[in-house]
């Protein structure tokens, strides 16, 4: 069983890479694509057609850049379902029933990472709280913590 959630959790690791690298390669394509449809641009092809009489076709480029993006964003799409797949939808903690599917969802992507604690408590105004903290590979550091409410404004109302 230890077997299976580490290979899951393995391919998980693996899917946020694949995302974090589309990430940079549409960050890289939306700059290139700004740059063939900048104004400068256009006065630099205008230059070069008063100059030399030819007019260079960037119009290919363009298109090819445009591919380029709508292709990585329904490879994005995909990896992304793929990792909510993957996810266990029916994350549970014990004791707590009737936990809404967002605060679920929230420690069922961050349970199983290394360094990750939590507790859940329950408010009479604000429904159910998790308090959680982060603490680095090495253990000794906290990276981070908050606390995440069912009703977070619950209390204005009074």
């Amino acid at each position: 069983m230890a077997d299976g959630t580490e290979t899951k959790r393995q391919a998980k690791r693996e899917y946020t890479q694949l995302l974090r690298l589309h990430e940079q390669l549409l960050g890289q394509f939306s700059r290139a694509r700004d740059e063939l449809l900048a104004p400068g641009t256009d006065d630099l092809v205008k230059k070069i057609k008063a100059r030399t009489g030819s007019t260079p076709d960037l119009t290919g480029v363009k298109t090819s850049v445009e591919e380029a993006l709508r292709a990585l964003k329904l490879s994005q799409s995909r990896l992304q379902n793929a990792i909510s797949e993957a996810d266990d939808a029916s994350f549970e903690v014990e004791g707590v029933a009737n936990m809404p599917a967002y605060l679920q969802r929230f420690l069922s992507e961050r349970a199983a990472q290394p360094g990750f604690s939590y507790e859940v408590t329950q408010d009479e105004v604000r429904g159910w709280i998790i308090c959680w903290k982060e603490f680095t590979n090495r253990g000794g550091t906290v990276r981070g913590y908050g606390q995440i409410c069912e009703r977070p404004y619950a209390w204005l109302d009074d």
